[in-house]
């Protein structure tokens, strides 16, 4: 009698390894979306931070005053300012409206100029910045429409100082 050759894998050995590979993908999938939007918003917080030491580093050492494209820009103490307005100090920063929002306005609470953190969109806020009574920088980034900092379906922004303290949200 002739023997067959029965080497190979049964149909029930193989849909159970499909399972276990499906199971994998479902518990592992959420875990890397969650981690890739959370790098996101910790990258544009940490950008915050950045233009906000780089901004206050330019003004002691007196970068602003002697540029002339900056001095028709300068900014008034606790007034926030959108980037659009302020020159070239967006593009001194490197801040590119294809990742940041730089038109639009500032989401205000009140004619005292504290920011209204409820009020941002990514269609009607701009980015900005403001210079505290102690001289030390704020910067307001909201995430441009489909920019390396936009999440899917959700706008971006963070707030930032100098110091590091700030706050960053995806809505």
């Amino acid at each position: 009698m002739k023997r067959l050759n029965r080497k190979g894998f049964t149909l029930i050995e193989l849909l159970a390894v499909v399972i276990i590979l499906a199971i994998i993908v479902v518990v592992t999938v959420p875990t890397i979306i969650n981690t890739i939007s959370d790098a996101r918003t910790q990258s544009i917080w940490n950008l915050a931070g950045s233009v906000a030491r780089s901004y206050e580093n330019m003004a002691a050492q007196d970068l602003l005053a002697s540029n002339p494209t900056l001095q028709g820009a300068a900014i008034a103490t606790n007034t926030w300012t959108c980037f659009n307005q302020r020159g070239n100090l967006a593009e001194i920063l490197e801040l590119s409206e294809t990742d940041v929002k730089l038109d639009g306005t500032v989401p205000l609470a009140d004619a005292g100029g504290e920011l209204d953190l409820t009020k941002i969109t990514s269609t009607s806020s701009c980015s900005a910045i403001r210079v505290k009574a102690n001289g030390t920088a704020e910067v307001l980034l909201v995430a441009a429409d489909g920019g390396r900092f936009q999440l899917n379906g959700k706008y971006v922004y963070a707030l930032s100082s100098a110091d590091g303290a700030g706050s960053n949200n995806a809505s």
